[in-house]
C-alpha cells in the first residue's frame, strides 16, 4: 500500500515539529505527507515553507479555520485525488512511535487473508504522553463481535469507531462511504466517519501501534468539565452526536448523550444556565445536516 500521513495543524507550530518528526522516524517509510494549515495566525505557514522535508510532501493553508473536521475532510479529499491506497490522519498532538505505521499496515493485510475482507480502517494504541496509561479520550468501540478475528488466531478485535489520533483509513473505505464531514467543525467528527466507515467494513484495533497523545491532561469528555471558556467544543459536541444518530437511526446513541449528561452534571459546578445551552445545543442536532461528499480522484 502507499500510505500518505494527513495532519490538520492550527496555531501549534512547536507541537507541529514534533509531530512530523514522528512521521519522517518511521522504520516503514511513508510515501508522503500531507499537511493542512487550518490558517494558522503564528508562525506556522512560514515554519512549513522552510522546513527541509525528509517526505514527499503537500502542504495546503486553508484561507479560513474550518476546524478539525474541515481540515480532515480536506486532507482526505487531497491525498485520495492524489491516488494513495490509505491515509493515515492524525492531530498535530500526535506522536507516532518509530514502529508504529508497520503494524497496521500489516494486521489490514492480515485480515484480507485470514477474515475475507479488507477492513476499512485501522486504529492505534494510543497512549498519555505523560505516563504510558491508555489516553481516555482515544478508547476504539468494539463491534459486537468483537472476538471474531480472535476466534481465527488473529491478534486484533473488530471496531466500530475510534478517534483520529492514528487512524488508518483505506482508500476503498473513502470510495465506499465519502470523506469525512466538513461542516461538523470540531468533535465527533471522527467518531460519526469511523461509524460510517464501519457500516461498510468493521476497523480494527491495532495494541502494537502506539502513539503518544500531548495533550496537557488524560481525561475524556466529561459534562461535567462544562464552563464559560471551553463550553463552544461541547456545544459542537452535542450538536454533532445528535446529528449522528439521526444519520445512523440510532435512538441509542442519543440516549448515551443525555445519559452522560445527567449523570456527570450531577454534582458538578457546571450552572443552569449551561446546562439547558446544552440541551439547546443537542435538540439542534435533530434537524442538522451532516454533511457527505463524495471523494474524487484528480483527473
Amino acid at each position: 500500500m502507499k500510505v500518505s500521513a494527513i495532519v490538520v495543524t492550527y496555531n501549534r507550530r512547536e507541537l507541529l515539529e514534533k509531530t512530523l518528526a514522528g512521521l519522517e522516524s518511521q522504520e516503514r517509510p511513508l510515501d508522503h505527507i500531507v499537511v493542512i494549515d487550518n490558517a494558522s495566525t503564528d508562525d506556522t505557514a512560514s515554519y512549513l515553507a522552510s522546513r527541509e522535508f525528509a517526505i514527499p510532501h503537500t502542504v495546503k493553508r486553508l484561507a479560513t479555520n474550518t476546524g478539525g473536521a474541515g481540515g480532515f475532510s480536506a486532507g482526505v479529499e487531497l491525498a485520495y485525488g492524489l491516488g494513495f491506497d490509505a491515509f493515515w490522519v492524525m492531530d498535530d498532538d500526535s506522536i507516532v512511535r518509530p514502529g508504529a505505521l508497520a503494524p497496521l499496515l500489516r494486521d489490514l493485510e492480515d485480515a484480507r487473508e485470514r477474515l475475507g475482507f479488507l477492513p476499512s480502517f485501522a486504529a492505534s494504541m494510543v497512549v498519555y504522553h505523560a505516563d504510558g496509561h491508555i489516553c481516555e479520550m482515544n478508547v476504539p468501540e468494539t463491534t459486537w463481535d468483537w472476538t471474531r478475528p480472535l476466534a481465527l488466531g488473529a491478534t486484533y478485535p473488530l471496531i466500530k469507531s475510534a478517534s483520529f489520533v492514528s487512524c488508518l483509513v483505506t482508500r476503498e473505505g473513502v470510495h465506499a462511504v465519502g470523506l469525512p464531514s466538513a461542516n461538523f467543525f470540531i468533535w465527533y467528527d471522527d467518531a460519526e466517519y469511523t461509524q460510517r466507515l464501519a457500516k461498510f467494513r468493521p476497523g480494527i484495533f491495532v495494541a502494537d501501534s502506539v502513539v503518544d497523545h500531548l495533550i496537557p491532561q488524560n481525561r475524556g469528555v466529561n459534562w461535567g468539565d462544562v464552563n464559560d471558556k471551553n463550553f463552544w467544543k461541547f456545544e459542537y459536541g452535542a450538536r454533532n452526536q445528535i446529528a449522528s444518530a439521526v444519520e445512523f437511526r440510532s435512538p441509542t446513541l442519543a440516549a448515551s448523550l443525555l445519559e452522560n449528561m445527567l449523570k456527570q452534571w450531577r454534582g458538578s459546578p457546571v450552572p443552569m444556565k449551561l446546562r439547558l445551552k446544552l440541551l439547546g445545543s443537542a435538540a439542534r442536532g435533530l434537524t442538522f445536516k451532516v454533511e457527505k461528499k463524495p471523494a474524487r480522484t484528480v483527473e
